[in-house]
């Protein structure tokens, strides 16, 4: 799985529905797809943090958390602006969504949380070399 375009697609759909609360939507089309579409979010955050978490063998690692912190970010800022927000399509117009901002909002700054963490510790694991030294010494022998 390649992390990097998952988290580019989610940007991407991340940009959209912030988008979303800035203009003047009828909630009767988009409320319920809007909160599929968080609930998708918080659902795929959790899925591409498992991963970076379990596979020590992540090309460009750091960088992926990188990338994976900022997503994660933005998602929290999304969370609050739909909580803020004073548009049509927002938790004030609707309160019964209020706790559910409020538990994804409590997801999300976990899995801040578990980022800094893995960000701080002392640097992505060390690579198996995929070829023994041996090895490479005997395919560039004739070079």
């Amino acid at each position: 799985m390649n992390l990097q375009d998952n988290i580019f697609i989610l940007n991407s759909r991340l940009r959209i529905l912030r988008d979303l609360l800035i203009l003047d939507a009828d909630p009767s089309l988009f409320l319920e797809k809007t909160i599929d579409d968080i609930d998708f979010m918080d659902h795929a955050l959790d899925t591409l943090l498992e991963q970076l978490q379990h596979n020590g063998r992540i090309f460009e690692r750091d960088e992926v958390v990188d990338y994976l912190s900022d997503l994660e970010w933005d998602f929290s800022q999304a969370l609050g602006d739909f909580s803020g927000n004073p548009g049509p399509i927002s938790a004030a117009s609707f309160p019964v969504i209020q706790e559910r901002l409020r538990a994804l909002q409590d997801r999300s700054a976990e899995r801040r949380r578990t980022l800094d963490e893995t960000r701080s510790r002392s640097g992505a694991p060390v690579m198996e070399n995929a070829v023994s030294s041996d090895e490479l010494n005997e395919l560039l022998k004739d070079f």
